[in-house]
């Protein structure tokens, strides 16, 4: 899901609900256990010979398919140094094949290899620093622009979206996440085959076209939602706070500095290491065989490339022994987030948390949209929740509040403490836990409606914990929470040690 959303913090969490669509519904009554269980029968799976997985849900009521591709691998994943590069591969992904976007291929590779070349002696003559020739600089600079152009001419804008387009597509996007990439589309079933033809060669040599071109795209994409927006840049200042060590304290769109860095063969690294067949799951659901796909499958997909399987992330984020403050002053409404360090989605206490911070702040019915809202209104906006930015690894359960511009924000975060103590000594009521487990349910018969939604959080589950039926065995974690365990972990993690707070402060614009 792409949603452009101005705030960052709120384009991170509808993300994460969006992903987490199928596996955060309460298992709250009997009478839906057995359809899950039927739905969760319905998954068939298969693996060619190259490593790449395919997932099928095979449902003939209607004469269309969804398909979701994500690929393990997302802004917290790094080559040469720089952020941003799996986001940026995300837009190069539609950019065509060898067969798609060009019908000069020859002139094309050529072209693009003097793009190349120009930026090389740009970046040369900028990296000498003191030493660099201004008028040098501005010559290279203009004959990159040039050559961007030419090799611009020789491509045929968009044509992987038109071909689609032309067949009936509908919801064609695109979404990179701390963690991985996926890309969805809905087609009509008699294209079966267009869908295998394009995707397979897309998936498997996507040709890196427009690269700086779109690079500006990027550049534009961070100064909407994070470089021109205070929220967004208060998000970035909190992630830096909170992870010292991890890369979830990257950007996902990528720092500026390393964005005006970027080349081409950079892009074309990590497409090396990460799009390989082992490192993918595909999903379609809808009016299609198994027997259909798997035969398109090995006959468009097979010249995946087959390198080894990255490793994970091995760089641990230590636990905090004290808090982090991040405090700044804008000409805008003030603002607050809070966040603890939490367990990642395999830990035990995962499903509590979850409980835990919907209570807590899952909508205008919880304790912190109620106090600081409807009560004290002392702001317009209070919520809470967990996985972010991501929920491979230690993960953030993280509370924000944006406040009444006339209000101190100070006394806003005084109020969160006062809820939390108030859970830990008192405990929430049963009606409180049920309620937020009915809440789960019902967004989860809702998604189950959707094809794209049920493709996504298999392919997701399969991706970040290792197994498409976390989808569904996570409804039983979350059904078995207890009170008793909610408050238990609230003492446990809703702690000062863990926490980082960043806070905006309004203050009047001045006249330079």
């Amino acid at each position: 899901m792409r949603l452009r959303d101005n705030s960052v913090l709120s384009r991170h969490r509808i993300m994460w609900m969006l992903i987490m669509t199928v596996a955060l519904a309460g298992w709250v009554s009997s009478g839906f256990a057995a359809p899950m269980e039927q739905l969760k029968e319905s998954v068939q799976e298969f693996t060619l010979d190259n490593g790449l997985r395919f997932l099928v849900v095979e449902k003939h009521d209607a004469p269309v398919f969804s398909y979701v591709a994500c690929i393990d691998a997302g802004g917290s994943c790094i080559v040469n140094n720089y952020s941003g590069i799996a986001h940026m591969l995300e837009h190069m992904a539609f950019k065509g094949t060898e067969t798609v976007g060009t019908d000069q291929r020859s002139d094309e590779i050529k072209a693009m290899a003097k793009t190349d070349e120009a930026w090389d002696a740009v970046l040369a003559e900028r990296r000498r620093g003191a030493k660099t020739d201004s008028t040098r600089l501005e010559e290279l600079t203009a004959d990159f622009k040039e050559l961007v152009e030419l090799e611009f001419q020789l491509g045929i804008s968009n044509e992987f979206s038109k071909i689609l387009d032309e067949n009936g597509v509908r919801g064609i996007n695109a979404f990179t996440s701390t963690e991985h990439t996926c890309f969805f589309y809905q087609l009509p079933s008699n294209r079966l085959e267009l869908w295998a033809r394009m995707e397979g060669e897309r998936l498997s040599n996507p040709i890196l076209r427009e690269f700086y071109k779109e690079r500006e795209v990027v550049f534009n994409e961070r100064r909407l939602t994070t470089d021109s927006s205070p929220t967004g840049r208060m998000y970035e200042n909190f992630l830096g706070a909170a992870y010292k060590a991890h890369p979830y304290k990257n950007s996902i769109v990528g720092h500026a500095t390393d964005i005006a860095e970027w080349h081409r063969r950079d892009i074309q690294a990590f497409l090396d290491k990460y799009y390989v067949a082992e490192n993918m799951t595909i999903c379609l659901v809808g009016d299609v065989t198994v027997d259909q796909v798997k035969k398109l499958a090995k006959k468009y997909f097979k010249d995946m490339k087959t390198t080894p399987e990255p490793p994970d992330i091995t760089t641990s984020e230590p636990y905090h022994k004290a808090e982090r403050r991040v405090v700044s002053e804008e000409d805008a409404n003030p603002v607050v987030f809070v966040g603890w360090q939490s367990p990642d989605a395999l830990h035990e206490d995962f499903p509590t948390m979850e409980l835990l911070m919907e209570i807590l702040g899952g909508g205008r019915s919880s304790r912190f949209y109620k106090r600081l809202v409807k009560d004290e209104k002392i702001a317009i906006q209070a919520g809470a929740g967990v996985g972010l930015p991501g929920s491979k690894y230690l993960c953030q359960a993280m509370a924000f509040v944006t406040c009444t511009a006339d209000k101190d924000p100070l006394e806003a975060e005084a109020m969160l403490y006062e809820e939390i103590e108030s859970l830990i000594t008192e405990g929430p009521t049963q009606a409180e836990l049920d309620k937020v487990k009915a809440g789960y349910l019902a967004r989860e018969m809702r998604g189950m409606r959707r094809d794209s939604r049920l493709g996504l959080a298999l392919v997701s589950a399969d991706q970040l914990q290792g197994d498409w039926r976390y989808a569904f065995d996570h409804l039983a974690d979350i059904e078995a929470v207890t009170l008793d365990q909610i408050k238990t972990a609230a003492a446990k993690y809703l702690i000062k040690e863990r926490r980082t707070v960043a806070m905006l402060k309004k203050v009047e614009a001045t006249e330079l």
